[in-house]
């Protein structure tokens, strides 16, 4: 190939937008652009047929971000930096078709929560203060933000100040279209006070509020309510003989809240067995099951001997996806990572994945262990991902083993790959089928690239966006898969 034809053959993939199909797979790469290793890639929103991605400075505890706006070819239309100083970054939401940039600000006195308006020609808008709520011995107001909105409102969890020894105390607020306050509630929670707080604010759909926690206390231990009046009921999520150690959930077609996970050992903190269960919007138990794992499954990831030594149960797993399928089954998917010593230096490990098959009434169907053996300094490329709104649940992950072999990636895995991809599906018995996905990466021969394997828009149900970073980690593309 001639230099004047890969000139000509770059500057065609450009106008194009690094339009690709790959096995069922329609990829789209924008633009490259520089990469700090102090930023951090948090989100990115389709809005007016723009893709807008948000990075923020992992070692600035103000709002540091670096914002980017492509059109609908991921050409890089406009990007800005926004720094403000002496206010706390929140987390940015498009409510009311607008771009919402939230902060908090704790002068010592009171801890305010404001807001900023965001366009594609770099305008912010002044500071807006919502609420404020005043100090108490020192500790500030904590403000969490629900993540969509319901008609004309959205909602935000003001956590009040810790108090040692007291019961835990917080306000629902309601804000309006015309962000306004319309309704704040204030509870009391049954439980004491910790200096570390693990809330999420649920919303249904029907736009009923929802507070999870997560409460360590001999163990993780799981609470649920219902926001909005001034007097709730706690549900604590349970077993009686089993500790839960880790749960994900979602709101399914029906309305029910569905949460899934996995229960813990009673001798030891790792995961012993799985669960489903199924709540109505008032918070009534619908259905309950818990299955212990089988034999296969534990020893797929550990041998005889690390049996013996640690127990049964699945070690160092965390849960990376719970959905649910066209056909109203739900998978639940845990991966296994750690960091361990080889050669007299540490790197990440990761012995593979497991899936887990409910049917649409909960009951198990299947469990898929998928062993793998990915080990690398960077954790960056490490992970397994899924994609918005799959017809059929097929996981990916960036094949790691590659890059111990002499020749590099197989060409089978496409053009400038750096590690390759594999797509996982399974058979309607759990068997897994693990095959090479071919994918040309746009760039310079001298280059190569690999997901990220984090999605920046996980609610959305449109298309997926990645961040495609090179191996020197000194430039990025935004990727859209679908």
């Amino acid at each position: 190939m001639t230099l004047q034809y890969k000139i000509s053959l770059f500057v065609f993939l450009n106008l194009i937008g690094f339009n690709f199909f790959s096995q069922g797979l329609q990829l789209k790469f924008s633009e490259h652009i520089s990469y700090s290793f102090d930023y951090k890639p948090i989100s990115c929103y389709e809005y007016k047929n723009q893709n807008i991605l948000f990075q923020k400075n992992k070692k600035n505890k103000f709002c540091d971000l670096k914002v980017n706006f492509f059109d609908d070819i991921l050409k890089n239309k406009n990007q800005f930096n926004i720094l403000i100083k002496d206010e706390k970054f929140l987390c940015i939401r498009i409510f009311f078709d607008k771009i919402h940039l939230f902060t908090s600000k704790n002068t010592g006195v009171v801890t305010s929560l404001n807001y900023r308006i965001i366009d594609s020609k770099s305008n912010i808008t002044e500071a807006i203060n919502l609420f404020s709520e005043p100090n108490k011995s020192g500790y500030p107001t904590n403000y969490l933000v629900s993540e969509k909105s319901f008609k004309d409102n959205f909602y935000v969890i003001a956590e009040l100040p810790f108090q040692s020894g007291k019961q835990e105390d917080l306000k629902t607020i309601t804000i309006s279209s015309k962000m306004e306050i319309i309704n704040q509630t204030y509870n009391k929670l049954e439980l004491t006070f910790q200096s570390s707080r693990d809330n999420k604010i649920i919303l249904s759909n029907d736009g009923e509020i929802y507070l999870l926690k997560k409460y360590w206390k001999n163990g993780n231990n799981f609470y649920i309510y219902k926001l909005g009046k001034e007097i709730i009921s706690e549900k604590e999520i349970k077993f009686n003989d089993k500790k839960i150690a880790a749960l994900d959930y979602f709101f399914n077609p029906k309305g029910e809240l569905v949460l899934s996970g996995f229960y813990s050992s009673p001798v030891r903190y790792n995961y012993e067995g799985f669960f489903l269960v199924k709540y109505d919007e008032n918070l009534n138990m619908i259905h309950k099951n818990k299955f212990y794992f089988t034999n296969k499954i534990i020893n797929e990831f550990k041998s005889s001997k690390e049996i013996k030594e640690s127990g049964f149960g699945l070690d160092k797993f965390i849960i990376k996806d719970f959905t649910l399928d066209s056909l109203g089954n739900y998978f639940l998917m845990s991966e296994h990572i750690s960091k361990i010593n080889l050669k007299n230096e540490k790197i990440w490990d990761s012995k593979g994945f497991l899936v887990i098959k409910f049917n649409k009434n909960g009951n198990y169907i299947w469990g898929s262990p998928v062993p793998l053996v990915q080990q690398n300094k960077n954790i960056s490329f490490m992970g397994v991902f899924t994609l918005n709104n799959p017809g059929k649940i097929k996981y990916f992950y960036n094949n790691l083993s590659n890059l111990s072999l002499r020749k590099g990636t197989p060409a089978e895995y496409g053009i400038l790959n750096y590690t390759g991809t594999n797509e996982v599906d399974f058979d309607p018995s759990g068997v897994s089928e693990i095959k090479p996905i071919s994918i040309n990466f746009p760039g310079k021969d001298t280059e190569k690239y690999a997901f990220i394997p984090k999605q920046l828009n996980p609610l959305s149900s449109g298309p997926s966006f990645f961040i495609i970073l090179n191996e020197k980690a000194s430039n990025i593309m935004l990727g859209s898969v679908k």
